[in-house]
């Protein structure tokens, strides 16, 4: 892999051509799109409704917890592919590709919802739905606990617009040396941590502001950014072959979040202090294992087609499922459970599908207009969910 004419701290000596050949993260890294991380993406999105869905034992926390682990490690490798073709990096670019990505499925959707309560002369909470579309909606809720509406599951996108708003600026600056820019993030998680536990601890504050702040939460993206950076960097592939040395290690590391998670039903504490810094290294982990097993038989099943779409139409699922979750369980109270969710899961699919194909493809097209290209990407399913 080529670097941007400077010190990035690989301690490896062999081209990259050579080192793609022994070492299958890089290899897989470096493809036109980046296997089994739209499987990934799809699995926890679903971990998300199937919580709304009244399925309250679902770990819903570490699909957003993944969710965030996912945009940190695909955004920062994308800044750094295009640094790597480039020599540089866009920043109106990135926010011009971010505001195409973003901006048309969320306003159609909180404009859509909104329009239809008024005409039916149900009561909007206005404070719930301004704070929302300025995005700042993880604040406002932290802060005044408000009841939930249509857009209350919008809290973890706008950490992930400010993540958008500040990341590409610092990484900007740090590009040019990424074993500095490494020891940064690194040090931007460890004080996260410590930050939280003294919030825990010390002020007592509140549990909402420690789920939904973006000062709480940007440990979690950041490791996925780190990540990418280590990646790129080629080191750390001791551990990375600890990892992959044998195929059934992707299943201790599920185990581990799954136990983790349930730890935190029965302690907030251990939530906010442990699982907040522990999963997203195990979600880091998976994510790292599932991209060297990809081209494996067991393990392949995550690239395959159903699950890549499902994961391409993520964003939209995540939008749309809450309010229309709501309107099926209102209006079925006597059904089966299954059959409430069976409808309410197609009738999700379906809403997030015309979205994808209406809405946000045609915007797509326009976001990766010659920023494949210059990347040295083919596939537009490589970055159209970023």
């Amino acid at each position: 892999m080529g670097s941007f004419g400077v010190d990035t701290g690989a301690t490896a000596t062999k081209p990259s051509l050579e080192r793609s050949r022994i070492d299958p993260l890089q290899a897989n890294l470096n493809t036109s799109r980046i296997p089994a991380l739209d499987g990934l993406r799809a699995f926890a999105v679903f971990l998300v409704i199937m919580y709304h869905f009244t399925y309250a034992w679902v770990p819903a926390s570490l699909g957003v917890l993944g969710f965030f682990v996912l945009s940190g490690f695909l955004i920062t490798w994308l800044l750094l592919k295009e640094g790597d073709k480039t020599g540089t990096v866009s920043l109106s670019g990135f926010y011009k590709r971010r505001a195409l990505r973003i901006f048309p499925a969320f306003y159609a959707y909180c404009g859509g919802w909104l329009l239809l309560l008024l005409v039916t002369g149900h009561k909007v909470s206005w404070p719930d739905v301004t704070s929302a579309l300025c995005y700042v909606s993880n604040y406002y809720q932290a802060l005044f606990h408000p009841a939930d509406s249509f857009v209350s599951h919008t809290w973890s996108l706008a950490i992930e617009e400010q993540f958008y708003l500040l990341w590409p600026v610092c990484f900007y600056f740090g590009r040019h040396n990424l074993k500095r820019l490494t020891w940064w993030l690194a040090g931007v998680i460890g004080f996260v941590w410590i930050y939280r536990a003294v919030l825990t601890f010390v002020l007592h504050v509140d549990q909402a502001y420690l789920y939904r702040a973006f000062d709480t939460r940007i440990d979690n993206i950041m490791l996925g950014c780190l990540i990418a950076v280590l990646a790129k960097r080629g080191v750390l592939r001791r551990l990375w072959e600890m990892l992959s040395a044998k195929i059934y290690l992707p299943l201790v590391t599920i185990g581990l979040l799954v136990l983790s998670s349930h730890f935190t039903v029965y302690s907030a504490t251990y939530r906010d202090v442990v699982a907040f810094a522990l999963e997203p290294l195990l979600v880091g982990a998976l994510m790292v294992q599932v991209i060297i097993f990809s081209r494996t038989r067991s393990w392949g099943w995550l690239d395959a087609q159903p699950l890549r779409y499902l994961g391409q139409i993520s964003y939209s699922l995540y939008l749309y499922h809450p309010a229309i979750g709501y309107q099926v369980f209102k209006r079925m109270p006597g059904a089966p459970m299954w059959q409430s969710v069976g409808i309410a899961l197609a009738l999700t699919i379906l809403a997030a599908s015309l979205s994808y194909y209406c809405i946000e493809k045609p915007f797509l097209r326009l976001k990766d207009r010659g920023f494949l290209k210059r990347i040295g990407m083919k596939n537009m399913a490589a970055v159209a969910a970023e």
